[in-house]
Parts: structure tokens; C-alpha cells; sequence
């Protein structure tokens, strides 16, 4: 019986070292995670500022605003809508399906995943942009057609859409993406955000360039940002408004300015911070 009760005591005596020694190694853990989670949250938030979290962001501002201004391009006045291809999510799928035309078939969101890099970034982001751009001048006979046959004009042009696309995503992320274009002959922007600050001024003057390269954006550090900005070029659908003759009022009351397809209009600028 002594034995036994000797046992018991020496059995107690383990237990208890064992909970302490549990205790301190639990006390220890909270102690070093408590160190370490700061940093590791730190890390996590400095990822979402990845390429894949800008492409994501810009997505979502593109198919936000089509979505808002189902009202003015997609419906009937009877409250029906007028075409599947003005849904926000077909207009993304057709604008993506011409950013890969851009940047190239093998093209993956997921390839900028961890991407840090700001020229790629900002090289990725006005291509989509420019594409959505394109998508919504090839719509213009969706948006302001009637179901009778008739024409509505809805104002609904690629300058509006990539304003709003822009302003909608400078809120998400923070970053400064505008359009921008120093104008043809006597023409300059036709409204004051377009207007070019100085360093935009001589990046237009660089692309508009007859030897600059078809396509290629010009970006370079400046302070804390990396500016970039991609050639705008006119297209068949860009004539009514900024075709010839120079001077005519088009339809939206403003003076083409004469161009020709295929002439830089203007950018897409990016001012991305690099720190």
C-alpha cells in the first residue's frame, strides 16, 4: 500500500511538471506570436499592393461602371434591356478579349502575382484600360441605338467610360490614372482633367513622336512615383467626333480637331507610387 501511495505521488509530481512545462511553452508561443504577427500582417498588406490586386482592381472598376450606367446605355424606356452585349460582364469579357490582343494570348492575371514592379504594373493597367476604351467606342451604335430603329446619343463615350473607370479606381487603390492629350492644331483637351501637367506635356511630346515606337508607353521614376503613359490612337469609331473636316462641330458640340486613324490623340497616364 505504500508502495502504491509512494507510486501515486511520484505520478502526481510528473503530471504537474508536465501542465507547467505546457504552461510556459503555451506562455512562450503568445509571447513570440505576438512579436512576429505584426510583421507577418505587415508583409500580408504590402502583397495586396501586388500587380494581380491592381489588375483585380481595375477589373472591378471597369464592370462597376458599365453596371451604374445600365439605366442610360442598356435600357429600353419601358425598363427592358437592349442587348446581353452591354451587360457589364460581356462588355469586360469583349475588353478583355482585346487587352490580350495587346499584351499577348499567354498573358494570365495570375502572372503578376507578387509583381512589385511598377512599370510592369502601370504598363498592364493602361492596356487594359485602353481596351475597355475601345470596347465601349465599337458599342456606340449598341448604346445609342433604339429598339424602333432610332439613334439616341447617351454621351456614353470612351472618354466618359475611362473617366469614370479612372476616378472609380484611383478610390480603390489610391493610384492616379487620367487621360490625357495635348489636342491637334488650335484644339486642346476639351475639358479640364484631360489637361496635361507638366511632365505629362513632354511625355506626349515624346509619342507622338513619327519615330516612337507603334504601341510602347514612355515611363520614367519621378519623386516618389513612377509616371507612365500609353499612346491613345485614333481609331475608325474616333472620326465622328475628332475626324474632318477640322472645325465642324460634331455631335456632341465640340470642333473635331481633323484627325486620321491611326494618329496619337493623347495617353493613358499612371502615376504609381513606388514606395
Amino acid at each position: 500500500m505504500e508502495r502504491l501511495r509512494g507510486l501515486r505521488s511520484a505520478c502526481t509530481l510528473v503530471l504537474g511538471a508536465i501542465i507547467i512545462n505546457h504552461r510556459s511553452i503555451h506562455r512562450i508561443l503568445l509571447a513570440v506570436f505576438a512579436i512576429v504577427a505584426p510583421a507577418v500582417w505587415s508583409s500580408n498588406a504590402a502583397a495586396a499592393d501586388d500587380g494581380l490586386h491592381y489588375i483585380n482592381a481595375m477589373k472591378d472598376a471597369i464592370t462597376e461602371v458599365i453596371d451604374e450606367n445600365q439605366d442610360l446605355i442598356n435600357k429600353t424606356p419601358d425598363g427592358q434591356v437592349k442587348s446581353k452585349k452591354l451587360l457589364p460582364k460581356a462588355v469586360y469579357r469583349r475588353a478583355y478579349g482585346i487587352f490580350k490582343k495587346i499584351v499577348g494570348a499567354d498573358f494570365t492575371p495570375k502572372s503578376l502575382k507578387g509583381e512589385q514592379d511598377p512599370k510592369v504594373i502601370a504598363h498592364y493597367l493602361a492596356c487594359l484600360l485602353q481596351a475597355g476604351r475601345i470596347t465601349i467606342a465599337k458599342s456606340q451604335g449598341d448604346i445609342n441605338g433604339e429598339p424602333d430603329g432610332a439613334k439616341k446619343l447617351k454621351k456614353f463615350i470612351p472618354a466618359v467610360f475611362g473617366r469614370l473607370v479612372s476616378e472609380r479606381f484611383e478610390k480603390k487603390t489610391g493610384v492616379q490614372v487620367k487621360q490625357t492629350t495635348m489636342g491637334k492644331g488650335g484644339y486642346g483637351a476639351r475639358n479640364a482633367y484631360n489637361q496635361p501637367d507638366d511632365w505629362e506635356k513632354t511625355a506626349l511630346a515624346k509619342i507622338v513622336g513619327t519615330d516612337w515606337e507603334l504601341n510602347k508607353g514612355f515611363g520614367e521614376t519621378v519623386g516618389a512615383n513612377f509616371r507612365y503613359i500609353k499612346p491613345i490612337y485614333i481609331k475608325k469609331a474616333c472620326l465622328t467626333c475628332h475626324g474632318v473636316p477640322a472645325g465642324e462641330v460634331g455631335p456632341y458640340g465640340h470642333p473635331k480637331e481633323g484627325y486620321k486613324v491611326g494618329e496619337v490623340r493623347g495617353g493613358i497616364s499612371i502615376k504609381l507610387p513606388t514606395s
